[in-house]
């Protein structure tokens, strides 16, 4: 099963070199690999242009995170898709175990991983906390499946990207499966967009409850016709 691996990056320097190692090293190695430079003012774009031959830049002026895995996720060419945050890794299993589970699921299905979370700059990849999907880099599916959920939108503030866009997939009956096992390391990085609270940034997640709130009231409404 030939699979396309979508990350948007953005002043991802210190991490994107590891994270792509990981992708390449998979037991079944991708196709091809699409990294969007999101607007970057360090060395993003050559770290990914020099890690294989298989990687393919695209640069374009900083849109978001969301903006920048849709184009990714649009430029693939085969017919199933991962995607992946560009400051976290995979072990080397992940798409051979993630392939198997698509393949028994179903076209309109999303596969997921456990993760365990680790601190940035730490030697220790083994205490960290264990926590389900429902995370970017977790995530396998077809790319029709994406084409029918459509783009992934930013949210004001950056945070709730995912949460919107997954909540349209469910909408859509898109399938949830998750593996009970840890596939994937989950970067923790001070001053990062997901670390901590910050109100500035969580005013996304408010935006993205009230457009499903719209969606669902708008589909009752529909079904009263």
């Amino acid at each position: 099963m030939k699979y396309s691996v979508a990350i948007a990056a953005h002043n991802a320097r210190r991490t994107l070199g590891e994270t792509l190692t990981s992708v390449l090293s998979q037991t079944i190695k991708p196709a091809e690999v699409v990294v969007v430079d999101d607007g970057s003012s360090d060395a993003t774009a050559q770290i990914a242009r020099t890690a294989s031959s298989i990687v393919r830049v695209i640069e374009q002026e900083n849109k978001g995170s969301g903006a920048a895995f849709t184009r990714a996720i649009r430029a693939t060419r085969c017919d199933i898709v991962a995607t992946v945050d560009s400051d976290d890794l995979w072990l080397p299993q992940k798409m051979e175990k993630q392939l198997q589970i698509l393949k028994n699921s179903g076209p309109r299905s999303f596969v997921f991983a456990k993760h365990r979370q680790f601190q940035h700059g730490s030697t220790d990849m083994t205490s960290g906390e264990v926590r389900p999907g429902l995370l970017r880099s977790d995530l396998v599916f077809y790319r029709d499946t994406f084409d029918e959920v459509g783009d992934i939108i930013d949210p004001p503030g950056g945070r709730g990207d995912m949460v919107d866009w997954l909540a349209r997939a469910r909408e859509v009956g898109v399938h949830f499966h998750t593996i009970d096992e840890v596939l994937v390391m989950r970067r923790a990085i001070a001053g990062s967009l997901s670390s901590g609270r910050d109100p500035e940034k969580d005013r996304g997640y408010l935006a993205v409850a009230y457009l499903a709130m719209q969606r669902r009231k708008q589909a009752a409404s529909e079904g009263e016709k």
